[in-house]
């Protein structure tokens, strides 16, 4: 647990093209079953690098998750909007791309961030959690640091996606929420 950002509870990964992503997880290393969110998610607030995003262009091509044992396992593939999932790829990288945090205080949370000095490349609200995106790569040392304020909806979403990859038995492995 990071006594900064929460405790570390996802893996993301940023890829090309989310069907073969999801195809090798389920395929060569038995996660899954992956279930992809519904598009576009339903944004109440958006901004990148700190300044409102406009919401009529797709941030993200796919979205799909599972669990392996405790962790999450997130495969996203960059949409046409601006985004640091779109830079990630243009820049020649893929992989991972962040790990996901868990936080109590946002505020200040994000305050300490800021009085930090460390950037704020995405940060949003959807009904069922506020997230931001922190600038905390470093090549060969660290991803970026997205921290989430879940709310019930989403701990509750998660802790079945979570039950359903601990029994799942190989068959089904793409799903939709």
């Amino acid at each position: 647990m990071s006594r900064i950002y929460g405790k570390i509870f996802q893996v993301a990964y940023v890829v090309p093209d989310l069907d073969e992503a999801v195809s090798h997880w389920t395929q060569a290393m038995g996660v899954g079953p992956f279930y992809d969110f519904p598009l576009p998610l339903p944004f109440e607030e958006l901004a990148v690098d700190e300044r409102p995003a406009p919401l009529d262009e797709p941030i993200f091509g796919g979205v799909s998750i599972s669990y392996s044992g405790d962790t999450m396992i997130e495969l996203i593939q960059p949409g046409t909007a601006p985004s640091t999932y779109r830079d990630f790829l243009e820049s020649g990288k893929n992989g991972v791309h962040h790990y996901g945090t868990w936080i109590e205080d946002y505020d200040a949370t994000l305050a300490r961030a800021r009085a930090d000095g460390v950037p704020v490349l995405l940060e949003g609200r959807l009904p069922l959690s506020r997230f931001a995106y922190l600038d905390t790569a470093r090549d060969g040392l660290s991803p970026l640091v997205e921290v989430i304020k879940p709310l019930p909806p989403m701990v509750e979403l998660f802790d079945m996606i979570r039950s359903a990859a601990a029994q799942w038995d190989g068959s089904d492995p793409r799903r939709t929420i």
